[in-house]
């Protein structure tokens, strides 16, 4: 797992696992709000700015991004959102993950 540069002083975000080229799991750690151990995140392109979670870069309408698979109950942090060149650059996606 690899610490988190987040703005958020309490906040650490954690890569766990590449499950496949298009989703990730993901240790969520907020003392403040909520604490997820091994969270599915989905990737997509960006629907609003926002800022990554993981790194504290600006995140753009229409970059690509990774969030909290849609579930019930709505997760706490169901708005957040990691760059997928961040998360590329703590661990490159491999060309055995292109084929799942």
């Amino acid at each position: 797992m690899t610490p988190s540069t987040s703005c958020s002083p309490h906040l650490k975000v954690s890569l766990v696992e590449r499950t496949t080229s298009s989703t990730v799991t993901i240790a969520w750690r907020d003392p403040t709000s909520c604490f997820y151990g091994a969270q599915i995140w989905r990737a997509a392109s960006a629907k609003v700015s926002g800022i990554c979670a993981l790194s504290g870069q600006r995140i753009r309408r229409g970059d690509r991004i990774f969030h909290p698979h849609r579930s019930k109950p709505t997760p706490v942090n169901a708005r957040a959102m990691i760059l997928e060149s961040a998360l590329n650059a703590i661990e490159p996606l491999q060309k055995s993950q292109l084929c799942e």
